[in-house]
């Protein structure tokens, strides 16, 4: 049997020799022993290949891949938005990401598989009961303007996304994290008050890309300068217009392969990003929906690469304005909908039914629930007795800003309210206004982007006073209930506490969230070793044209 490893060199974690026997027993998959082990400090090829011996190769999401050699040099031209943007750890788009991505790095890697790698950390130990984390961090690393990269800027970065003025949806996703200590000129140790297991993972979230540490000093607005440690330096960044990353000469790890990556802003119609990939203007699309699909299949020398996601839609109400703050109301409505409907109608069946708890069956802490049964008798009963017999009118604000599918789900949640009395009248607003009302409008639809970890999103969303809490839920014993399941190492006991934390959330109807889409996206079929990923985290490094 190979021997399990820790990328540190020390001592596994007590935890892992339990982990390892239950995957031997078949108690938990290859996946769930991946995610955890490398969350322990792991190193993935000992885990890989103890693992190997328990189970065949993990699923991989699309991937435009090439049995040929890689070629150098060349110039990709990618679509998507370029908004305004300067400080990396503010961003709300997941877009802003894939730019500074090719500049900026992260302590961390998450794959397309959600297994965690070192990255610009080289290595992390937990303490047993995982509120202290030591990171070693690479030594060979140079930042564009020549300066060393080492512990300051680490603490730098954490310290500013964990204090109490920090605007960052980091200020909630660490909020665990009370202090970071330099204890070595290549080391740092996070300090926490309670127990999390995936900090490694959360330090690969979009808004965690590590800044040099005097970013501030400089004027805290990244385009104006660029410096950064990875493999590509931004040339030039023109909102809603085009940004333009070169290769960099000294960079720390293997070169990439392109000479060029141009980002081209073409507007919101993925529609014309489509026919600009079919013109051959551009090379890759950051996502084509599910309306053009059928146009993209018949495409000739065009790739279509698909996989599940945890992205979705919340049509969410907010509990303390009315009538949403009665929760007969908010349970009518989850009563009325018809979430099999949204999903057949509005995206084609192309995903997964939900069950309004906003954690996915192929999330790891996943606990089945039983779904909610559509009862358009007990709804009417439920408006009756909330005042509301002769029905109820209100608005559902939507924002299509990721597409058309999201009207079209709120239009069947329309007609399915609608037979029971509820008369919802759609607000349908430009994308490019929504962003600025998403967490304002007491009933809107909101776009939830993939994470790899549902309570990573449960943080964000729905405890009291977290940035991006736009239902304005507060309950505390869900609070408790999700402290406890991020705590846990067993990844079946884990599950087992999560049971508590979905029914809190689905008991409270504070929001429909009808299926879980599957993502897509096209790629020219000159791109070689583009990989989907299910965040939309794309890194280019690795990325060549035939």
């Amino acid at each position: 049997m190979f021997k399990l490893r820790t990328n540190s060199g020390r001592a596994l974690h007590p935890a892992v020799p339990a982990l390892a026997d239950q995957l031997a027993k078949g108690e938990i998959g290859r996946r769930d022993f991946l995610r955890t082990a490398a969350w322990l400090g792991v190193s993935a090829a000992s885990a890989q290949a103890f693992a190997a011996a328990f189970g065949g190769a993990l699923m991989a999401p699309g991937r435009a891949e090439a049995a040929e050699v890689p070629k150098k040099g060349g110039s990709l031209r990618f679509t998507c938005q370029i908004q305004e943007m300067k400080d990396p750890a503010l961003v709300s788009w997941i877009e802003a990401s894939n730019l500074y991505r090719n500049s900026l790095e992260f302590l961390t890697l998450v794959d397309a598989d959600n297994v965690t790698h070192p990255y610009l950390a080289l290595s992390w130990d937990p303490s047993e009961d995982l509120k202290t984390w030591r990171f070693k961090l690479r030594q060979d690393v140079k930042w564009s303007n020549g300066d060393a990269f080492n512990a300051d800027d680490v603490v730098f970065n954490i310290k500013r996304w964990i204090q109490p003025t920090s605007k960052s949806s980091n200020r909630t996703a660490f909020a665990a994290v009370s202090d970071v200590e330099k204890t070595g000129e290549h080391e740092v140790t996070l300090h926490l008050s309670r127990p999390v297991l995936s900090i490694p993972e959360m330090l690969y979230a979009y808004t965690c890309p590590i800044l040099h540490r005097k970013f501030e000093e400089q004027g805290a607005d990244w385009p104006k300068n660029p410096i950064g440690t990875g493999p590509y330096s931004l040339a030039e960044y023109n909102v809603g217009q085009r940004a333009t990353f070169k290769r960099r000469e000294g960079y720390w790890g293997e070169p990439p392969y392109l000479d060029e990556i141009r980002y081209i802003d073409m507007g919101a119609d993925v529609t014309s990003h489509v026919a600009a990939l079919a013109a051959g203007q551009v090379d890759v699309l950051y996502r084509v929906t599910i309306a053009e699909l059928d146009l993209v299949k018949r495409l000739p020398n065009v790739q279509l690469l698909t996989g599940h996601a945890a992205q979705t839609l919340c049509l969410r109400m907010q509990v303390d304005q009315k009538p949403f703050d009665d929760k007969r109301v908010r349970q009518a409505i989850l009563l009325a909908a018809d979430n099999q409907k949204m999903l057949d109608l509005a995206y084609r069946g192309m995903g997964v039914v939900a069950e309004d708890h906003h954690v996915a069956p192929f999330q790891p802490e996943y606990f089945k629930l039983p779904p909610l049964k559509r009862d358009v008798a007990k709804a009417k009963q439920l408006l009756a007795d909330a005042g509301y017999k002769d029905g109820l009118d209100v608005t559902l604000t939507v924002g299509n800003t990721q597409g058309r599918w999201e009207q079209d789900t709120a239009q069947i949640l329309q007609q399915n309210c609608a037979e029971a009395g509820v008369r919802i009248k759609l607000n349908v607003m430009p994308a490019t206004e929504y962003w600025n009302i998403w967490n304002k409008a007491p009933f809107s639809v909101t776009y939830w982007a993939h994470r790899p970890l549902a309570v990573m999103t449960l943080d964000l969303a729905y405890r009291k006073g977290a940035e991006w809490n736009e239902t304005h839920f507060d309950d505390p014993t869900f609070e408790a209930a999700l402290d406890k399941a991020l705590g846990i190492i067993d990844p079946k006991a884990r599950s087992q506490a999560m049971e508590a934390v979905e029914r809190s959330l689905q008991d409270a109807a504070i929001m429909v969230q009808p299926y879980w889409a599957d993502e897509f996206t096209a790629v020219s079929a000159k791109v070689k070793d583009y990989r989907i990923h299910p965040a939309h985290y794309f890194k280019m490094d690795k990325v060549w044209l035939a």
